[in-house]
């Protein structure tokens, strides 16, 4: 039985299942914690970089941020609400945003916070793919300070 479970969305219905999943980790457990994280990159990965970098004015890279965090927030919210509605959810439902890169976010957290478990999605990608590009999850497993639970 966990009591801190990390749980890793980004808008994706595979995220979603993860959530769900982590609610039925919970179940029947008060003390349980499920912390739901997403993770944004920083906002000057949009304007480029090296030689290329374009000069913007300080307010849009203000506004950019805030559209960033407007949906990591959106994110937020669609998973905590797929928390509260399964049954048999207990606990209480905590949500992070993070910048930076993804599979390190995650995993820095959960290891800086004492998590038990991550649970996540699997992105259903080709063995090709994941080979050519690799895959948060696959990152996460390779570097988590804890168990890594990924839902299909």
């Amino acid at each position: 039985m966990y009591n801190k479970i990390l749980v890793a969305v980004d808008g994706s219905e595979n995220a979603l299942r993860a959530v769900k999943e982590a609610v039925r980790l919970a179940e029947g457990n008060p003390a349980a914690q499920i912390t739901l994280i997403t993770v944004v990159p920083p906002v000057d990965m949009f304007f480029g970089y090296g030689e290329i970098w374009l000069t913007v004015r300080q307010e849009t890279r203000q506004k950019a941020l805030e559209k960033v965090m407007q949906k990591a927030t959106e994110v937020l919210d669609q998973a905590k609400q797929a928390a509260e509605m399964a049954e048999g959810a207990a606990g209480q439902v905590e949500t992070v945003i993070q910048i930076g890169d993804p599979a390190q976010a995650i995993v820095e957290y959960a290891g800086k916070e004492g998590y038990e478990v991550i649970v996540m999605g699997r992105r259903g990608t080709g063995l090709l793919q994941e080979l050519l590009l690799g895959s948060v999850s696959h990152k996460v497993m390779q570097l988590a300070p804890c168990p890594v639970l990924l839902v299909r």
